[in-house]
């Protein structure tokens, strides 16, 4: 079986106090846009193998696909194609252990709230990516309610050669205490820019080549531009192409998996 992974970007990112779980509470209205990984699975007879195309990434338990095989059964091996950017507030490795998820129980065909609550154990963003497309999420990411699709957008999507842990990004909030401008719409945006103003720099350029609005994704350090119609996201994309080694040009999509094909 072959799917597509679908990363996410968040719209807005409102954090809240530490829960007596340690994880912060969180409102978010997430988006799931066209970039995507393709996972395969394959059945085998026993235990849990993973290969992936690129080699900086782990292929042990610490890979959130690996974990989500072991919940379901595992009897898989799973090759991932990747090309959402690691740490970089896109849901990369979340989309990834939705995808196994969801293959594996096209099988097992248990409820979805019960795949909703294993997705959780592996990974606050699971939830949301088994989901998919426009979606108010709440707890500290468990508790997704799909909304109405947003109208379709286009994105121009920058990652800046940085890496920002979410667990990091998170702590920082807590040390720093800021004050949010209402004007920012993603909480963690002045924690991240505090250590990386390339951030700001791709936000301001964004906005000046004709984004409606450019801001970071989750805990960063991913900027996105909106853009209403494709020939203007195109033409932005094409005068910064040389400028970005990570430069994406993406739209809106209403699911977080798809299968391409089951055999």
């Amino acid at each position: 079986m072959r799917l597509k992974a679908h990363a996410k970007i968040n719209f807005s990112l409102r954090v809240f106090e530490p829960r007596s779980d340690g994880f912060h509470a969180i409102e978010s209205v997430m988006q799931s846009i066209s970039l995507c990984d393709y996972i395969t699975l394959t059945p085998i007879a026993s235990g849990i193998e993973v290969t992936c195309s690129d080699p900086y990434i782990p292929l042990g338990r610490e890979n959130l696909v690996y974990r989500a095989a072991e919940l379901l059964g595992g009897g898989v091996k799973i090759h991932i194609e990747k090309h959402i950017p690691m740490a970089a507030g896109l849901a990369g490795g979340s989309a990834d252990a939705a995808a196994v998820l969801y293959g594996l129980n096209a099988e097992c065909r248990m409820p979805n709230a019960e795949l909703m609550k294993i997705g959780a154990q592996i990974g606050s963003d699971v939830p949301f990516c088994l989901t998919g497309g426009t979606c108010l999420v709440t707890g500290r990411g468990e508790v997704v309610e799909k909304q109405e699709p947003w109208p379709k957008s286009y994105f121009v999507l920058v990652c800046p050669d940085v890496r920002v842990a979410t667990k990091w990004a998170y702590e920082e909030f807590d040390r720093m205490h800021l004050e949010v401008s209402p004007a920012i719409k993603n909480d963690l945006e002045p924690v991240v820019v505090s250590r990386h103003e390339v951030i700001t720099e791709i936000k301001d350029k964004l906005v000046s080549l004709g984004c409606s609005e450019a801001q970071m994704s989750g805990s960063g350090p991913s900027v996105f531009g909106v853009v209403r119609h494709k020939y203007d996201a195109e033409n932005i994309y094409d005068k910064i192409k040389e400028n970005y080694s990570k430069l994406f040009l993406v739209e809106t999509v209403d699911k977080g998996v798809e299968i391409i094909n089951e055999g």
